[in-house]
């Protein structure tokens, strides 16, 4: 008798079970998936914001209010926005009320590199990016005779500079000619002679040395160009 109870008992738990989830299921298929928030994480940049998420999800074809759950399908909204040159990662998902609700994390652009044929964004890995239509950020502009086989000293060097609020306010402009590197001040009109992206730290030194002791006695009209090529000491040419 025991045996058979227990027999019964599990029956009717599995039969429970099953009505469950045929419950469930008809409700799915007949709950409307709508979208209830776009999340993107906090960032100077503007690549990506709600506005543009929308017209993005628009663009490709993703309609909310008019498709159920069961046909809605979150992984393919999600890698559409991986597809998207401005987005790091992101991520789809809903309840079973049909709230979908996106998280994105949009990549940030450290310096823009535009040549005579190109025109693009190195982001924080050193990375390829594309300009964007929608939103342009204020970084340091890398002109000039630069090819890919320059980004990594070039990427290395902005850093160092993104790193020191004087420089990184300082420095407007990086010129690549004939491998020598010229950077462009916001103050003074000088063309400073930086040579090849070597001893960073060290002509970097010279420099705020120079600027400290050398600029406020000379003035900072007082030269033409500044030359940090040479070893232990700053060559200047006067207007």
């Amino acid at each position: 008798m025991k045996k058979v109870w227990q027999i019964l008992k599990w029956g009717m738990l599995l039969s429970l079970m099953v009505i469950v989830l045929v419950f469930t299921n008809q409700k799915q298929n007949k709950q409307m998936v709508f979208l209830n928030q776009i999340d993107i994480e906090f960032s100077e940049d503007k690549f990506m914001t709600e506005q543009i998420a929308l017209k993005y999800i628009e663009q490709h074809d993703f309609y909310f209010d008019s498709v159920a759950l069961s046909d809605f399908y979150l992984n393919e909204l999600e890698i559409a926005f991986l597809q998207h040159p401005a987005v790091k990662s992101s991520e789809v998902f809903s309840n079973q009320e049909g709230m979908v609700n996106i998280i994105l994390q949009q990549r940030k652009a450290v310096l823009r590199i535009k040549t005579d044929i190109n025109d693009y964004y190195l982001d924080e890995h050193g990375i390829k990016m594309p300009l964007s239509s929608e939103y342009t950020p204020r970084v340091l502009v890398v002109t000039g005779d630069v090819n890919e086989s320059y980004h990594s000293s070039i990427f290395n060097f902005v850093e160092r500079i993104n790193k020191d609020k004087f420089w990184k306010s300082q420095f407007t402009q990086v010129h690549f000619s004939n491998k020598e590197v010229i950077i462009i001040p916001r103050v003074g009109n000088q063309r400073i002679h930086f040579g090849k992206l070597t001893d960073v730290n060290k002509k970097l030194e010279k420099l705020y040395q120079f600027y400290k002791q050398a600029m406020p006695v000379k003035g900072w009209q007082t030269y033409s160009e500044i030359s940090l090529a040479y070893n232990n000491q700053i060559v200047c040419t006067k207007k």
